[in-house]
C-alpha cells in the first residue's frame, strides 16, 4: 500500500496534468498559445452570432420596405379609383 507521501505526489502529478488540460481547453475557447480569436471558438460563435444579427436586421428592414411600398401602392390606387370615378360623374 502506497505511503502518504508517495499518494500526496500523485495527486499533485494529477492536479497539474488537469491544470494543463484546463489551460488548453481555455486557449480553444478563447484563442491563445498562437490561436488567433477569430479561429477560436468564441471568435466563431461571435462571428456566427453577428451574421445572424444581420440578417434579422436586413429581413426586418426589407418586410419594413415592402410594407411601405405596399402603402404607397394602395394610396396611388386609390387616388386613380377616385380620379375615375370623378371622370365617370363628370362627363356624363
Amino acid at each position: 500500500m502506497p505511503r502518504i507521501e508517495e499518494r500526496l505526489a500523485t495527486l499533485e502529478q494529477i492536479a497539474k496534468e488537469n491544470a494543463s488540460r484546463l489551460e488548453t481547453v481555455t486557449d480553444l475557447l478563447n484563442g491563445g498559445d498562437g490561436l488567433p480569436y477569430e479561429r477560436s471558438v468564441r471568435g466563431r460563435l461571435h462571428i456566427i452570432e453577428n451574421s445572424l444579427a444581420g440578417m434579422v436586421l436586413r429581413r426586418n428592414y426589407g418586410v419594413g420596405m415592402l410594407k411601405g411600398w405596399q402603402s404607397v401602392l394602395l394610396v396611388l390606387c386609390a387616388i386613380v379609383t377616385a380620379a375615375a370615378a370623378w371622370y365617370s360623374v363628370l362627363s356624363r
